[in-house]
């Protein structure tokens, strides 16, 4: 992965290219894979995911972070990022900063309609980022908290104003803070599962926990990456299986976990590997009596034998790192040494914070390619003198456990962000959704408003790569490895594209005859 700082508008990407350009040409459709046969415009792409969608597809107040897969048919954005992970217009035609940066200016695109006909205009936009702020139950009050005022300027214009520095505001308008909902579904009793935005596709039916279908949304306004008669998404847990669905023809695509490359590659499918942000990571509640201590969290990080892991359990494909940010990545600190393995220096630093017999307890998804590397890491905690009790637990619990403080730890896939901004927000920030107990560091603090006041990625840098620094050195969470997103599709489908955050938005992809 090479991401230039130079050739980088902005911040990260969570959605394939769609329309680059003001003339909403497609940058989508450049994945490896070829097709067999000319594109078939009314086929259906089946997709395989491992993560349940839940209840809830209202991009203002889901807080699913893989939901995004079932948002981006239904949901245009106001800006769009390619897999490189440079800002494009979407719904957005262009933008810029005001007023010495206190103003975001969007200009919008013409002649898009909502799928219930609804005109897409500024007070659309007015109307979208106005109920994110006020829901009670909101979740992205944070992506929005420098927004203190939308004001139509015409139908086409819209300023939001700004209270603070805001300088990652652009890439988060690429996520769900910028997925517009056609306001007079707002009311709608169903809106959470029959979403309504601009996308090319809508749904036409959903079967909690077992797939979500799509049909090709009528003149929508970017027919070149409506490649598709529709889409269905098929969710599924168990990796195996879903791999399986893709070998004997119930599924066209799906991701799979570093050790099942090999298996996967055979004839009539195509195995493909991205970039990702995403990292395996052991999230802390930083708020109880030993992991409060930063000498604990120094010590579970130098008792993990990371490359150990990764070459047992991901076949050496995922890069070992005390680092959110993976290598390459602008907000990367490429002065931060290799992480350490160094049990004897553990068992130091619990005797120093008079925690030689410490008993803590973590939760995980039950997927066995998880559950395997949290046991690997309770299994070198014990070296240590740590006894950690491991439950796996079904999705909708996982969370609610941890972020209601019954558990001292969470161990996933930590997918990244659309801007370092979003990652610090939810995993450091006191409000964040995965900092049970609000943990607080002033220099992070410092540092995170630092990098929101410049508004070029190449003056921001230096804070987020600061900040990273002190991360490490606080051990605010630890970090595994850094992961590499692998998929797998038929030789029929060409142009799938992964993100940088692990996910598709299918647009471009085709599906031969």
């Amino acid at each position: 992965m090479r991401i230039r700082m130079l050739a980088v508008v902005m911040a990260t990407a969570l959605v394939t290219a769609a329309c680059g350009g003001s003339d909403g040409g497609s940058t989508a459709g450049g994945g490896s894979g070829s097709s067999a046969g000319p594109a078939d415009e009314d086929a259906v792409l089946r997709f395989s995911f491992g993560t349940p969608a839940g209840s809830n597809y209202d991009p203002a107040t889901t807080t699913n972070q893989f939901v995004n897969v079932y948002l981006y048919p239904v949901y245009d954005r106001l800006v769009d990022v390619t897999p490189e992970g440079e800002l494009q217009p979407m719904l957005a035609e262009s933008w810029e900063f005001t007023d010495g940066d206190r103003t975001l200016r969007l200009t919008l695109r013409e002649g898009v309609v909502f799928h219930d006909g609804t005109p897409f205009d500024a007070e659309a936009v007015k109307a979208n980022v106005d109920r994110a702020k006020s829901l009670p139950n909101s979740s992205l009050k944070a992506d929005l908290a420098a927004v203190t005022e939308v004001v139509v300027v015409d139908e086409r214009t819209v300023d939001l104003r700004l209270g603070a520095p805001a300088g990652s505001l652009p890439a988060l308008l690429a996520d769900r803070a910028g997925m517009m909902v056609s306001p007079a579904a707002f009311g709608n009793p169903d809106l959470d599962l029959q979403p309504v935005g601009t996308g090319p596709y809508r749904v036409t039916e959903h079967q909690p926990g077992v797939v979500i279908r799509y049909e090709r949304s009528a003149d929508y306004w970017a027919p070149d990456v409506q490649t598709l008669g529709g889409l269905e998404i098929q969710m599924q847990l168990d990796p195996e299986v879903r791999l399986r669905a893709v070998s004997g023809g119930q599924a066209d695509a799906t991701q799979l976990n570093p050790d099942q490359v090999e298996a996967a590659e055979g004839p009539g499918i195509t195995v493909e590997s991205a970039p990702s942000l995403g990292s395996f990571t052991l999230f802390l509640n930083k708020s109880g009596p030993a992991l409060s201590d930063q000498r604990v969290r120094e010590a579970i990080s130098l008792a993990i034998d990371r490359q150990g892991i990764s070459d047992a359990l991901q076949a050496g494909r995922c890069t070992p790192s005390t680092q959110l940010f993976p290598e390459d990545y602008w907000a990367h600190n490429p002065d931060i040494e290799a992480p350490e393995y160094d049990p004897d220096r553990a068992r130091e630093l619990l005797a120093e914070a008079g925690q030689q017999d410490l008993a803590l307890n973590a939760v995980v998804i039950n997927v066995p390619f998880y559950t395997a590397q949290l046991e690997a890491i309770q299994a070198q905690l014990a070296e240590v003198g740590v006894d950690l009790t491991v439950t796996s637990l079904e999705p909708t619990e996982l969370l609610s456990r941890f972020v209601g403080g019954e558990a001292d730890m969470y161990f996933s896939n930590w997918p990244g962000a659309t801007d370092p901004a979003k990652t610090v927000a939810t995993l450091l920030s006191p409000q964040g959704t995965l900092n049970p107990g609000g943990y607080s560091n002033p220099e992070i603090d410092r540092l995170a408003v630092e990098g929101l006041s410049a508004t070029t990625q190449e003056d921001r840098a230096p804070s987020y790569q600061e900040l990273s620094e002190v991360m490490v050195e606080d051990a605010t969470q630890i970090v595994v490895c850094n992961a590499t997103n692998t998929f797998v599709h038929t030789e029929q489908v060409s142009g799938l594209e992964s993100t940088l955050t692990g996910l598709f938005d299918f647009r471009g992809v085709t599906v031969s005859a």
